[in-house]
């Protein structure tokens, strides 16, 4: 890739008008292909990016006329076959030689998964009605159940979309990481940047295990469990190699996530700490505990 026709994922933010959350779902669903990666934490877009973006974005207009019977718009379809043919990177485009309908689809639920992000962190769960949902994006209620059956339905793809977003992030920084510290610390980095905006999700979330429903209860096990559970395969590699003592590799995992949780809101409190700072205490704390002179207690 030639430098001068780098782009950032901020830059492409702005130039295509979509958020990075969403250039990252299209990528997942192999409707956008990837960037080129640098480094783990590094990756850079150029102009086919942009250019498939404003032909996704034209695509959101033309699926509502394709939702009400008529024929894919000619334009539409040569535009589908010229960044195939013109831009075969080893199989990733394969999602752009589907039906356009269902790539429009899946556009079209996205949109309205943010839409609900938005709108749940705002206002809340309960307080969020369908309607504020379909008005946010300008369509009908019965455009929403043609997608969702209920809004708890809805709720619950949400949280999905949060988790993968975050389990995706965070394998893309540690990919190229095999220290065990660094990659630590790089997903205590990662879900610090995800925390401030997905809080009150999955707050909400924790809020609806007291309800008699139990999908609640089951959502937080799976969400803590897809947390978790790369944790307890390190933990369980790190003891076999003696890196660390004998420990249990469930408790361990559920303690460094409780503790990046809690230190990634003691950080949105006030200006005192940065991440920074906070990492370096919990690491001093893992390593050095806390020194106890019991005969002094």
């Amino acid at each position: 890739m030639d430098k001068k026709n780098r782009i950032k994922i901020g830059e492409l933010e702005k130039l295509s008008g979509m958020p990075r959350s969403t250039i990252h779902y299209y990528i997942r669903e192999g409707i956008l292909h990837p960037p080129h990666k640098t480094s783990r934490t590094m990756a850079y877009y150029d102009e086919s990016h942009l250019n498939r973006l404003q032909a996704i974005h034209k695509m959101k207009s033309d699926y509502q006329k394709m939702k009400n019977g008529l024929r894919v718009p000619r334009a539409l379809l040569e535009q589908r076959g010229h960044e195939s043919n013109s831009h075969d990177r080893n199989g990733d485009n394969r999602a752009w030689e589907k039906d356009p309908v269902s790539t429009g689809s899946q556009i079209r639920k996205q949109e309205i998964i943010e839409a609900a992000i938005q709108l749940f962190s705002q206002k809340g769960y309960h307080h969020t009605n369908v309607r504020d949902i379909t008005q946010a994006l300008g369509i009908s209620k019965g455009t929403f159940y043609l997608y969702y059956s209920s809004k708890r339905d809805l709720f619950i793809e949400v949280v999905d979309d949060v988790i993968r977003n975050i389990i995706g992030e965070v394998a893309g920084a540690i990919r190229q990481e095999s220290n065990l510290i660094k990659r630590t610390i790089l997903r205590g980095k990662v879900f610090h940047a995800n925390y401030t905006k997905y809080n009150e999700i999955l707050n909400q979330l924790r809020a609806e295990m007291a309800s008699e429903d139990p999908w609640a209860q089951k959502k937080v096990k799976k969400v803590y469990r897809a947390l978790t559970e790369p944790l307890i395969r390190e933990a369980r590699e790190a003891i076999k190699r003696g890196a660390i003592r004998q420990v249990d590799p469930d408790l361990l995992a559920y303690t460094l996530i409780g503790i990046t949780e809690i230190m990634a809101l003691r950080s949105t409190l006030d200006n005192k700490y940065d991440f920074d700072q906070i990492l370096t205490f919990m690491f001093d704390l893992l390593k050095n505990g806390l020194n106890f002179d019991f005969n002094g207690l």
